[in-house]
């Protein structure tokens, strides 16, 4: 008589208990001062049995999700995705219980790209207040998480239209969109926006399907939407920014200048430069190895240093430009020079014109030895049309691999609440009529990546010394 009663109570102990392990929490995550974020996730939370959390991870299947069973199956067990497809997770939770009735938190946080990292944060009632720093990206990010009933998740349904309405109105050459890969492309997306369960999986199953379209600079990202966002009364080009251009001296006759990204000021330019210039070294190697792009602004400074009178770069042409000419019309010639010498003022120069020609002025100091440029399958973008011309106007002699081939001019579109599309609206040309998209720009001497610097230095001290 006592068996069903018994039954129910054990039956409400495990599976209450399960369902206490398993409270889903909404996170916001948010990246620092950069313009990434905020991505939107849930993540379960478990407890052990004296009710204390000990871990958090975002749903699991997310792979599933993303490549579909059969695909993910095999990155499985090749050991290419995370352990159950779960893509975030703190692990060995420590609590700290304080007096002003809040939990101390610290944990070890793990997320593909951002690796392995500390999370520290408080707990109070329904909420948690997090974050840690990213060794990857050398930025601090914030989560901030409430519980939420179990049934909750975001709604996508309507971004793909909004996606392909805004490609369809800014992308350099519309004529890309009548391709089989951009079908299949949309076709994906329309999938994705009713299997992914939170923005981390829009973000990786979209950028992945991207890679496969015909032109690069095609991104899904994420900023506050645009009456939200602050103002930065600071932004100046002269504004000095750290890590991106390292000096060494190789010998007493050379020196190695590491361009890790174009992202920086002119005065870190400058700093460098006053350096080699006081030297007065024979020999310069430039090293764009590492170096994914960035802006207008360092690149144009890095250029200033290196020629002595004007040096054409090449045309950007906008989809205005291609809706009034044939693909094979090179007429670019006509196109005005653009003044603009900041990425943002040439981005917004852009949006409104048929296309615009570049060009570099020599500056006030030049440097006059011998330079080598040292070039791989990482070196992109901004880097691109400054290794083209230097290697077709003799200016440098380039060692190394092809480049990256992922040369076009791309803005930030918002599409919808914190998403945007990072977008070509611009495509490029060399000076002789050439694009570089897709293609890259082959060395004068190919070597592995890896070998390059030391090739150079063996073919230094060789010329020095006549052979």
């Amino acid at each position: 008589m006592f068996r069903k009663p018994f039954l129910l109570l054990f039956y409400l102990s495990v599976f209450g208990s399960a369902l206490l392990a398993q409270e889903k929490w909404k996170f916001q995550i948010v990246f620092g001062d950069t313009d990434f974020g905020p991505v939107n996730t849930f993540m379960y939370a478990s407890y052990d049995k004296s009710n204390t959390i000990y871990q958090l991870h975002s749903l699991p299947d997310a792979d599933r999700r993303i490549f579909g069973s059969g695909k993910s199956a095999l990155l499985r067990l090749l050991n290419k995705v995370p352990k159950k497809g779960i893509f975030l997770t703190i692990n060995d939770i420590e609590i700290v219980h304080n007096n002003d009735e809040t939990d101390s938190l610290i944990g070890n946080l793990i997320m593909p790209m951002l690796g392995k990292n500390i999370f520290k944060g408080i707990k109070k009632n329904d909420t948690i207040h997090g974050s840690f720093y990213s060794i990857n990206y050398n930025v601090p990010i914030f989560m901030t998480g409430y519980k939420t009933i179990a049934d909750a998740n975001f709604d996508y349904k309507n971004l793909p239209q909004h996606i392909f309405d805004t490609t369809q109105k800014y992308l350099f050459n519309t004529s890309y969109l009548n391709t089989r890969q951009w079908k299949k492309f949309k076709s994906r997306t329309r999938i994705l926006s009713t299997v992914a369960a939170d923005d981390i999986e829009w973000f990786f199953g979209f950028n992945i399907n991207s890679q496969k379209l015909p032109f690069s600079h095609y991104n899904l990202t994420f900023n506050s939407p645009p009456g939200n966002k602050k103002v930065n009364e600071t932004n100046s080009i002269e504004l000095r920014s750290k890590d991106n251009v390292f000096f060494k001296e190789a010998n007493d006759e050379t020196a190695l200048l590491e361009v890790k990204s174009f992202s920086g000021g002119i005065l870190e330019m400058d700093s460098v430069f006053s350096h080699v210039l006081k030297h007065k070294y024979k020999n310069l190697i430039i090293d764009l190895r590492n170096n994914p792009g960035g802006g207008l602004t360092s690149a144009n400074q890095l250029g200033e240093y290196l020629v002595d009178k004007q040096l054409d770069i090449g045309f950007f042409v906008t989809n205005k430009w291609y809706t009034k000419n044939e693909i094979n019309n090179f007429d670019l010639e006509s196109l005005p020079v653009s003044e603009e010498i900041t990425t943002e003022g040439l981005r917004a120069e852009l949006l409104n014109i048929e296309g615009c020609k570049l060009i570099i002025k020599p500056g006030k100091s030049h440097y006059d030895g011998k330079i080598f440029v040292l070039t791989s399958r990482n070196t992109a973008s901004t880097c691109e049309p400054m290794v083209y011309a230097l290697k077709t106007n003799d200016l440098a002699t380039v060692v190394g691999e092809n480049t990256a081939g992922a040369m076009l001019s791309a803005s930030n579109f918002h599409i919808m609440n914190n998403f945007y599309i990072f977008m070509a609206q611009a495509d490029y040309y060399t000076p002789d009529k050439t694009r570089i998209d897709q293609v890259g720009v082959a060395p004068n001497i190919k070597v592995p990546s890896e070998e390059a610097y030391d090739y150079v230095l063996k073919l230094i001290s060789e010329q020095e010394n006549g052979h």
